[in-house]
């Protein structure tokens, strides 16, 4: 028999061999490839058998690894490649235990999560080089260890700073509704002295308006509206006899020796400022009378539009007369705008008593007159904007306390579990990558800049974070999307998908655009730098999201 014969059989006798020893395996440790934590499940017991994990089957214990799957679950060849459902576990001394597919083993390929190399415990052609491996991997995890520890204590800047920031919106905020019921009562109290001034302007307009010259000032605007009405009519029969007279003038015959339509004509003519019609000689020189200046309609317009009422509280006889301004009743006035509420309306009968007495002494004229609106007296307009600057300022002190209160619900909702975010509100990172620069404001909105001639590109506006992860998990917080940006030329509105994750700084890493007009951002945070024990079902995650930053520091 050749040596080449030979080969196959000497194989099968060394698996058979192999097969043989699995046989003497006793306890759950000696055997290969099982995870520690199913230990337990794999003690012997008296009567040698071993039941499947999914409780199916009991076989002997002897058929563990056997290289013959008897169990449906596989449960019983963690160590060979008999049940393509199962996984063999590498102790990986040195590094971190790892796992392959059953289906891997002893296929002569070294898989990187069994460096040991024990997974080819039958072909041998991969060695362990965990030493190595391992060295490298604990370098890299102290890395991103310290890159968390310094990204954690900035974190925590950021939620000192969160909670000062609340505590003043909230102190802020007590104050403001405080100050609105204040200023409430101050607006209903204006309100209240408006209408109270309004009527007594009324009265005072009333009497106004029974003096002479205000019944003479009516009657001479009727008179103006029937003199337009009366000369428009009289201009459209002039217009009208001009029209005949021109017609006759266009068709008279010179030679036609009728006298009353030859003179007709020539007065139509002269009227006109015609030329006499050749061949007939004028009787003589026309003198010409001198033209009156001619009124406008504007300014008829204007004497008809103008506010009577206005006028009455603009002018009295006193002002025409004396000409000068009557400073004693003026300034009594003027103080109105230093008297408090509580005290107007006892000042406001101090005034009008004391102006009455004034001008009964012959001390002063009538009271200074401040221009109001069309019918109303300089108390009443006074008033007026009094009511309604103080309605300015309880508007505004409402959209304060809106503004207030919706900063708040973010802050317990949208900036983090700890509102570490509310401290980035704003705040801006940007990168040139080829031939522009791009920025992103964290809650705000994304750009793309030409570094060329300066154009910009709006890219989106902040919309949500991570929906696919459950709020307040680290997860949540490892993606926001800024969307309905400009449309691009033939392609959709532009939008920015952010993959965040924990370093040292605020920084844009990197730009990429998977599809027209989706861009994907890679940006770093001390936000999303948890601390140790805090959302640990995440720290995977975390470390992951760490690494890239570290290696780019180690390099």
């Amino acid at each position: 028999m050749s040596l080449i014969a030979l080969i196959p059989i000497l194989a099968l006798l060394a698996l058979s061999s192999r097969v043989l020893a699995e046989k003497k395996i006793i306890t759950p440790d000696s055997i290969r490839g099982l995870d520690p934590a199913l230990y337990n499940k794999y003690e012997p017991n008296s009567s040698n058998t071993f039941q499947c994990l999914d409780g199916s089957k009991v076989i002997p214990y002897s058929a563990i690894n056997d290289d013959y799957c008897d169990c449906p679950d596989g449960s019983d060849e963690p160590g060979t490649s008999a049940c393509p459902n199962t996984y063999f576990y590498c102790k990986n001394e040195g590094h971190i235990p790892g796992k392959v597919l059953s289906s891997r083993v002893n296929d002569g390929i070294c898989d990187p999560e069994c460096c040991d190399g024990s997974d080819e415990w039958f072909t041998g052609v991969c060695f362990s080089q965990c030493s190595e491996i391992g060295k490298k991997y604990r370098a890299e995890e102290e890395i991103i260890r310290k890159t968390r520890k310094t990204g954690s204590k900035i974190r925590g800047t950021y939620i000192k700073w969160a909670q000062g920031e609340k505590n003043r919106i909230e102190a802020d905020l007590e104050a403001k509704k405080k100050e609105v019921v204040e200023k409430e009562k101050e607006v209903e109290r204006a309100r209240i002295a408006l209408e109270k001034t309004e009527s007594s302007s009324k009265e005072e307009l009333e009497k106004k308006k029974k003096s002479p010259i205000y019944k003479s000032l009516l009657d001479h605007r009727l008179t103006l509206t029937r003199l337009r009405s009366k000369t428009q009519r009289l201009e459209n029969e002039l217009n009208s006899l001009r029209s005949i007279l021109e017609e006759l003038a266009k068709g008279y015959n010179p030679n036609y020796q009728d006298m009353a339509v030859k003179a007709a004509v020539v007065g139509y003519e002269e009227l006109s400022g015609i030329s006499p019609t050749p061949g007939e000689e004028s009787e003589g020189d026309v003198k010409e009378e001198p033209k009156e200046e001619e009124i406008k309609e504007w300014e008829l317009d204007d004497l008809q539009r103008k506010d009577l009422e206005a006028l009455l509280w603009e002018h009295s006889p006193a002002d025409e007369e004396d000409g000068d301004e009557d400073e004693e009743s003026g300034l009594l006035w003027k103080i109105d705008e230093y008297i408090p509420d509580s005290l107007y309306d006892s000042w406001e009968t101090l005034r009008d008593l004391t102006i009455e007495w004034l001008i009964k002494l012959g001390l002063s004229g009538k009271s200074k007159i401040v221009k109001g609106s069309a019918a109303e007296g300089p108390h009443v307009a006074a008033a007026r904007e009094k009511h309604r600057n103080l309605g300015n300022e309880l508007k505004k002190l409402n959209d304060a306390i809106t503004d207030s209160e919706d900063t708040l619900q973010r802050m317990n909702t949208e900036f983090g579990p700890q509102a570490e975010w509310k401290k980035l509100d704003g705040t801006c990172v940007d990168k040139v990558s080829g031939d522009y620069t791009y920025e992103i404001c964290f809650f705000g909105k994304t750009k793309q800049k030409s570094n060329k001639d300066g154009s910009s590109n709006y890219m989106g506006t902040f919309a949500e974070w991570n929906t696919a992860a459950t709020p307040g998990t680290y997860d949540y917080y490892t993606k926001q999307l800024y969307n309905n940006g400009g449309r691009c030329w033939n392609g959709p509105l532009r939008s920015v998908q952010v993959d965040l994750s924990c370093g040292k700084e605020n920084a844009l890493l990197s730009i990429s655009e998977p599809e027209k007009c989706e861009y994907q951002f890679r940006v770093t945070t001390p936000a999303l730098c948890w601390p140790e024990g805090e959302g640990e079902e995440s720290d995977v995650k975390v470390e992951e999201d760490v690494k890239a930053e570290a290696i780019k520091e180690e390099l």
